[in-house]
Formats: C-alpha cells, sequence, structure tokens
C-alpha cells in the first residue's frame, strides 16, 4: 500500500523531476480527503502566477480529478485528529499532522500490508519517519 500526499500527486501531475510514486494498476493508493484540497489549490495557484493559462489550468483540473479517482480517500475523523494533535518528535504542520495521522492508522490497519509514505516535503517526511513509517520519494 501507498500513502500519498499532495506534493507527491503533484510531482506525477507536473511531471516534476525527481522519484516518483510508482501507480501500477492493482496497486493500492491511499490518501487523506485532504489532498484534494492541497493539490485543486495548487493547480489554481500555478494560473494564479502565470505558470498556466485557461487551457492549461482546464486541462490539468480534469488529469487531477482523474489521478484522484485513482486513490482511497480516508476521511478525516476524530481518530485522525487525535493521532494529529498528540505530540511529535519534530516541528510539524498541522496538515503534515493530519497526513503522517492518516497513514499511521491505516498502516495499523494493514494487516502485514506494508505502507510506504510517499512525500518530497523534508518537513513532512521527518514527521511520518519520527513515527516509524517507511517515506519514500526525498
Amino acid at each position: 500500500m501507498k500513502y500519498v500526499d499532495a506534493s507527491a500527486l503533484l510531482r506525477v501531475l507536473f511531471s516534476e523531476p525527481g522519484p516518483s510514486v510508482p501507480l501500477a494498476a492493482g496497486d493500492r493508493v491511499v490518501s487523506s480527503y485532504l489532498v484534494e484540497v492541497e493539490t485543486f489549490r495548487a493547480v489554481d495557484r500555478e494560473r494564479l502566477l502565470g505558470n498556466l493559462d485557461d487551457s492549461e489550468t482546464a486541462l490539468k483540473r480534469k488529469e487531477l480529478t482523474e489521478l484522484l479517482g485513482r486513490l482511497d480517500l480516508m476521511p478525516i475523523e476524530g481518530i485522525v485528529i487525535d493521532r494529529a494533535k498528540g505530540s511529535f518528535a519534530v516541528n510539524v504542520r498541522a496538515l503534515d499532522a493530519i497526513h503522517v495521522a492518516t497513514a499511521e492508522i491505516l498502516a495499523a490497519e494493514a494487516e502485514g500490508d506494508p505502507l510506504e509514505f510517499w512525500t518530497h516535503d523534508d518537513r513532512q517526511a521527518t514527521a511520518a519517519l519520527s513515527r516509524g513509517l517507511t517515506v519514500r520519494g526525498r
């Protein structure tokens, strides 16, 4: 199982250099519903910065919708909030804490199916490592 954050999805969407999460048919790829907001905001930010015109923005939004459709999205429930508001060994931003907490819960429920936490964000990677997750993508 692969857990992806927004940075991992955006690297795929924008074909950015560096290691990208492999999205082979049959792989279970999961994230928090939070990733929808983060990634659509990122596409809009690129438009507002002048990096995408209207046509490119429409295409990226369509591609993003298709990419998100391949994921199992997990709700942000009370158990996630409780774990995210707990103490971390490192400084963690709120959204990163929600991603790490969601992945931790999924890893605990995976019953032998190892979870890879895919991110390209150094602070989030450190937070995931501090909670014992296997981090990929840096």
